[in-house]
């Protein structure tokens, strides 16, 4: 499948943070949100989970991190071909945007 969507960086503004994804805690150590990108209108899913770096030590907990009720940061990482995607990036169109948390919080 190909999209007319050539692939451009693109960032939405934060005063714009979108509600339309849907919110799935997927477990102890993973959240999923997905919804359609703005930009190019194709499915993507945006991944937050709970690591252990060697070098750092643990990241910061996922329940931390959804507690203050702000918009979170996301792009594009849908599977669609688009025209003119550098080779090293492997997928999305390129748009950067922000995503409204759910209304009723997340319980992890």
């Amino acid at each position: 499948m190909s999209a007319t969507v050539p692939y451009e960086d693109t960032r939405f503004p934060v005063t714009q943070p979108l509600t339309t994804f849907l919110w799935e805690v997927r477990g102890p150590d993973r959240v999923e949100a997905t919804g359609e990108c703005p930009r190019c209108r194709c499915v993507t899913v945006k991944v937050w989970q709970e690591v252990q770096y060697v070098t750092k030590g643990p990241s910061k907990p996922l329940r931390g991190l959804f507690n203050d009720g702000e918009p979170r940061l996301a792009m594009c990482e849908c599977e669609t071909w688009h025209v003119n995607r550098p080779a090293q990036i492997p997928d999305g169109c390129g748009a950067s945007f922000w995503l409204a948390p759910p209304p009723q919080g997340l319980s992890l």
